[in-house]
């Protein structure tokens, strides 16, 4: 029961993290806060939907970030803050992408000393 809660919880943190470095990233230390926390948060996710979730999340909200309000002006501006935070976002979503295949942490995975003898 828990496993199958595991996912959309990591893409509501993923949203919630977003969110708060979507709004914070124009400062220097928020941006260097939600960067920090999005990778530290995405190395201690399992491999897998768990981490792919996450990452989705994140970049959902910052993707709407991107898009013009109906107001006017942007959330994530074209200026070094926002290309970071932007270029900070996709560095997630390939990190999840990438170890969406590990087989990391399986029991037949014998890792550098190969197969048991």
């Amino acid at each position: 029961m828990l496993g199958a809660l595991r996912s959309p919880a990591a893409g509501v943190v993923g949203v919630v993290s977003g969110v708060a470095g979507t709004l914070l990233h124009q400062h220097w230390w928020g941006l260097a806060l939600a960067l920090a926390t999005g990778l530290v948060v995405l190395a201690w996710l399992p491999p897998g939907g768990v981490r792919l979730a996450f990452a989705l999340g994140w970049c959902v909200v910052v993707l709407r970030g991107v898009i013009a309000r109906p107001a006017g002006g942007f959330l994530i501006s074209s200026d070094a803050r926002g290309w970071s935070f932007l270029a900070g976002s996709f560095v997630l979503l390939v990190g999840a992408l990438a170890t969406l295949a590990s087989r990391r942490g399986r029991a037949e995975d014998r890792g550098v000393r190969g197969p048991a003898t």
